[in-house]
């Protein structure tokens, strides 16, 4: 299946864009500027990049050059959406390097006309749509030992809703609730059956292996894991190990709603350790979101930290910018922090020293 990845600020355009793409039966990967797309296309490595012009963070030009100017992504095909069709703007455009240019608002016709030219023509009759989209918020771990799966349910049940299954239930359980990530003990569930859930849908998968057993790894990356733990590990690295994983099959709008969830009447941020390899990415995005619950009517935000068990500047400066944030965007938030740590810091900042609760219940009650 080819894959496009589509680059542009206005959900309305990638959504009209996907709808377009439609007949070539390709997979759409979203940014959402020109700096989400430039790391996106490294990743994803797509058959065709849309990308529009004018876009906040890094505009379409600055992420065309960058795109360019790397060896990985430098071949890759680029059509730029622009919303003017001035001879001195497309002059410019065709010496960035690009493949062909559509002019907002486009038609079937104009959109066909340049996409074709690279991706084929599209197929007479659209495909059938692949299903229900995943449950970013489950995951699914799949072992044959009770304790492993214990263990996982524990570090995990703060940040996503867990299912478990052993190897032979797992496809079972993937089908009825199509887990946006499969955690999975390679030795116990075995390739064919990580080959099997593979094959049912995008779901990020982590595999777990025994420290040093570096065939059983191999094992893993070859069978399609995104990632691979040591297995025994520990709940950061189980958390840090899904992340990783997430961003390999979805855009960081994607691995931002994994972390936000809703409870009585709450939005729920599960904050990661800043230490993760992936905090710095999401962190603008999850920011730029927090304004959009403003936006849509949201009031009330817990931010829960229940997976940061240590202070430092990074986590406190994290924190000041989601509550600021948040504050601007109306949103009343609490804090839920057990850490000793952490809370003795956040105490002596004001934006976070009257926020602190020990729970997610008690963050909870304290907004109402």
């Amino acid at each position: 299946m080819k894959k496009v990845l589509t680059i542009d600020d206005s959900k309305v355009v990638r959504s009209m864009v996907t709808r377009h793409l439609q007949p070539y039966g390709c997979e759409v990967v979203e940014a959402t500027n020109g700096q989400e797309g430039v790391e996106a296309a490294k990743l994803h490595q797509p058959d065709l990049i849309l990308l529009d012009v004018t876009m906040p963070v890094m505009d379409g030009k600055q992420a065309l050059a960058a795109i360019r100017a790397d060896a990985a992504t430098k071949a890759l095909p680029v059509i730029m959406l622009t919303a003017e069709s001035g001879r001195e703007l497309v002059v410019e455009i065709v010496k960035l390097g690009v493949n062909g240019y559509i002019v907002k608002p486009f038609q079937k016709e104009s959109f066909e006309k340049e996409v074709s030219k690279i991706l084929g023509a599209p197929s007479a009759t659209p495909p059938a749509p692949a299903g229900p989209p995943l449950d970013r918020h489950t995951v699914l771990v799949v072992d044959g030992d009770e304790a492993i799966l214990a263990s996982a349910r524990q570090a995990l049940a703060g940040s996503m809703q867990v299912l478990t299954a052993t190897g032979a239930e797992a496809l079972e359980r993937w089908t009825s609730a199509r887990p946006g990530v499969v955690l999975v003990n390679v030795a116990t569930a075995g390739d064919e059956t990580i080959g099997k859930l593979r094959g049912l849908g995008p779901s990020a998968f982590v595999g777990m292996a025994a420290r040093g057993d570096m065939g059983a790894h191999d094992a893993a990356k070859k069978a399609g894991c995104h990632t691979v733990l040591d297995s025994p590990c520990q709940p950061l690295e189980m958390l840090d190990g899904i992340l990783v994983a997430t961003a390999a099959v979805a855009t960081v709008e994607d691995q931002v709603q994994t972390l936000l969830g809703t409870r009585d009447g709450c939005v729920v941020l599960n904050l990661p350790d800043p230490r993760s390899k992936v905090f710095g990415k999401v962190l603008p995005s999850l920011t730029k979101r927090l304004r959009a619950l403003g936006a849509e009517g949201g009031t009330k935000l817990v931010v829960d930290m229940d997976n940061v068990t240590e202070s430092n500047a990074d986590v406190v400066k994290s924190v000041v910018a989601i509550v600021t944030e948040a504050t601007t965007a109306g949103l009343r938030t609490a804090i839920a922090v057990s850490s000793a740590s952490v809370v003795e810091s956040l105490k002596q900042i004001a934006e976070t020293q009257n926020r602190l609760f020990p729970s997610r219940d008690a963050a909870r009650e304290g907004l109402k």
